[in-house]
C-alpha cells in the first residue's frame, strides 16, 4: 500500500557504511549534531591517538538543582560504543573504564542496544558499577514476514484500507515536521522533553544521507504543501544497516478554526504501514523503537500484529540526594492519600 508511493531514488539510497554494527543513534553524523548543543558530554578511551571506546551523554538540571544524565537528546538508544574488532577482555576493560569516568554525583539513565556483540559486557559492567538493570519492551517485524497488511485482522485491515482511500502519504521537510510537532504539543498544553531546535538538523541530516524519511498523512484533494494544517498526522523513521526505527510521531489536535474537521483516526496507522512496507523493501527489520504505554502496546500487538518481542537494556543509577527526594516524594504521596501523615517536597523534573 505505502511502498508504491516510494520513489526509486529513495529506495536506491543506502545509509552510511562507517560502522554497520552501530544503530542509527550512534552514528557520527548524529553525534556531530548532538555535540553542538548545550549539555552534551562524552568520555573516551584513547590509545596512540585512536579512539577505542566512547560513551556520549547529556547533563541537565531539574528545578531544584539536581543533576541528571541520560543518552543524547532524541536518541532512543545509547550507552558505550567500543571497537568491534577488539578482544572481549579488551572490550570489557574499555567499557568499565568509560563507566568509571562518569560524574559520580550525577544520577544516570542509559537505554542500550541488546543486539550488539558486546551487549553482555555492557550489562555486566553497568551492574558491577552499581547501576540497577531493567528492560524496555520493543516489538520488531522481520523483512521476510510477508505482506504487511496480510497478517492484520479483517477489521483493522479494513480500517487502514479506508484510510488509504481518503488520505495521501506525502514526504515533508524537516522544518515542516517540527512545526507540526511543536504546534500539536502546544495545543495539548505540553512541552518537549528535549530541545526542539535539534530536531530539524537531525531529521535533515537523516534525509540527506538517505537513512531517514519524514512523511505526513494528508486528506486527498489538498495539494497546498505549504500548509501544516492540512496534515492529519506525521511520522519520522530512520534506519541503519540492520534496522528501521519508528522514531517520531505526532497527530493534529483539532481547533475551532477548522470548522469541525477532525483528523482521521487511522492516519498514524496508515503512515506506519507505509514505513513498514518501506523497511521491508530495503530488507530491514522494522523496530517499534520502544513501547512505554499500554496504548502503544495495544497498537503494535493487537492492531498491527507484531509478534516478536525484544527487551532493551535499561541502566539506572541514583545519587544519594535523588534517593532522598524519591523517598520524600513517596511519603508525600502517602500523606495526600492518608490525611494526617506528614507531607514532603514534590520532586520537579523540569522536563
Amino acid at each position: 500500500m505505502g511502498a508504491e508511493a516510494i520513489s526509486s531514488s529513495l529506495l536506491a539510497q543506502k545509509p552510511e557504511q562507517d560502522r554497520p554494527d552501530l544503530s542509527a543513534f550512534h552514528r557520527d553524523w548524529w553525534l556531530n549534531v548532538a555535540r553542538s548543543f548545550p549539555g552534551y558530554r562524552e568520555v573516551n578511551v584513547v590509545r596512540d591517538g585512536e579512539t577505542l571506546g566512547r560513551l556520549p551523554f547529556v547533563l541537565w538540571r531539574n528545578r531544584v538543582g539536581l543533576t541528571f544524565g541520560q543518552d543524547p537528546y532524541w536518541a532512543h538508544l545509547g550507552g558505550p560504543v567500543v571497537r568491534e574488532e577488539l578482544s572481549a577482555p579488551e572490550q570489557a576493560n574499555i567499557i568499565c573504564s568509560l563507566i568509571q569516568r562518569l560524574p559520580r554525583r550525577t544520577s544516570f539513565t542509559f537505554i542500550c542496544d541488546p543486539t550488539v556483540c558486546y551487549a553482555g559486557l555492557v550489562r555486566r559492567a553497568f551492574i558491577d558499577a552499581g547501576f540497577e538493570h531493567s528492560s524496555q519492551l520493543t516489538y520488531v517485524r522481520l523483512p521476510e514476514d510477508g505482506d504487511v497488511l496480510g497478517d492484520k485482522s479483517r477489521k483493522h485491515r479494513g480500517h487502514i484500507k479506508r484510510a488509504a482511500k481518503s488520505l495521501s502519504c506525502v514526504d515533508v521537510s524537516a522544518s515542516e515536521f517540527v512545526r507540526f510537532f511543536e504546534a500539536n504539543l502546544t495545543a495539548r498544553g505540553k512541552r518537549s522533553y528535549a530541545p526542539l531546535n535539534m530536531l530539524p538538523q537531525l531529521i535533515e541530516q537523516a534525509i540527506n544521507r538517505g537513512c531517514g524519511r519524514a512523511i505526513a498523512a494528508r486528506p486527498n484533494g489538498n495539494d497546498d504543501a505549504s500548509s501544516d494544517a492540512l496534515n492529519d498526522a506525521a511520522i519520522v523513521y530512520i534506519w541503519d544497516d540492520r534496522r528501521c526505527y519508528y522514531w517520531l510521531s505526532t497527530h493534529r489536535v483539532p481547533t475551532s478554526q477548522e470548522n469541525g474537521r477532525k483528523p482521521h483516526p487511522d492516519a498514524v496507522k496508515l503512515l506506519l504501514i507505509n514505513a513498514m512496507e518501506h523497511a521491508q523493501s530495503m530488507g530491514l527489520v522494522f523496530d517499534a523503537d520502544g513501547v512505554v504505554t499500554p496504548g502503544a502496546d495495544h497498537l503494535y500487538r493487537t492492531i498491527l500484529g507484531f509478534r516478536i518481542e525484544e527487551r532493551r537494556d535499561v541502566f539506572l543509577r541514583l545519587n544519594t540526594l535523588e534517593r532522598i527526594y524519591q523517598k520524600s516524594r513517596s511519603k508525600f504521596m502517602q500523606g495526600r492519600s492518608n490525611p494526617g501523615q506528614p507531607g514532603a517536597l514534590v520532586r520537579a523534573f523540569g522536563k
